[in-house]
Parts: structure tokens; C-alpha cells; sequence
């Protein structure tokens, strides 16, 4: 079976939906050392969605990086006004610097490396 942007559009869509669940969901009663650093847990996470989104919609690099932030803030937004979490800024700013270090990762790789060829962007 080959991977086609297709299965990746797939798989983002429900790392999406997983990532929304775990962001919305009540943590309150977990034990606080369960939980790893969150900033890193932004970061890494928001790399993984738009690795996600390069290899789906390959040439479509700042049409990713917006929908990326935008739902990053709305996840904040969420977070602060219809959950017992609190929405934190700088959660928001590890989702960006998670998915600059995606972007940058995603450009420094070889050509011959990528599984589809990114067409020209259109802005």
C-alpha cells in the first residue's frame, strides 16, 4: 500500500480531533506528575499536526501555518471561557514555535526525502 496525501489528510484529521479532545478535556483530576512539561507538549504536538499538514496538502505551506496558529488560539480561546482549564498564552506561543520548527525541519529536508512534490505556491 502507498501513501497517498490522502491517508495523511485522514490522519490529520483525526490527530485533530484526538488533539482537541485531550486540549478540552478536564485534567483536574490527574496527578500532576502524569503530565510531562506542557510548553514541550505544545511544541511537539504542534510539530506532529503540521508535519501532518505538509505531507497532506503539499505546496499549500502558509495556508497550514495560519489554519495552525488560528486553531492553536482557539484552542487557548476554548480553553479560558467553556472549560474549568484556563487558556495560557504561552501555550499558544509554544504552538507556534512548534510549528516554525516543523516549517524549518520540512524545508532543510532533501527533495528526495519528501513523498510528494510540493507545487508553487499560490498566495
Amino acid at each position: 500500500m502507498t501513501a497517498t496525501p490522502n491517508i495523511f489528510r485522514w490522519l490529520l484529521m483525526l490527530a485533530l480531533f484526538i488533539c482537541s479532545y485531550g486540549f478540552l478535556k478536564d485534567v483536574s483530576s490527574l496527578p500532576s506528575n502524569l503530565m510531562p512539561n506542557d510548553k514541550v507538549m505544545h511544541l511537539v504536538i504542534f510539530m506532529a499536526l503540521t508535519l501532518l499538514w505538509q505531507l497532506s496538502f503539499a505546496g499549500k505551506t502558509l495556508t497550514g501555518l495560519a489554519i495552525m496558529a488560528t486553531y492553536g488560539g482557539a484552542i487557548e480561546l476554548l480553553q479560558h471561557y467553556f472549560t474549568v482549564r484556563t487558556g495560557d498564552w504561552w501555550d499558544w506561543v509554544a504552538d507556534l514555535s512548534g510549528i516554525l520548527v516543523a516549517l524549518i525541519c520540512w524545508k532543510l529536508l532533501p527533495e528526495k526525502y519528501k513523498p510528494f512534490q510540493a507545487k508553487p505556491e499560490m498566495c
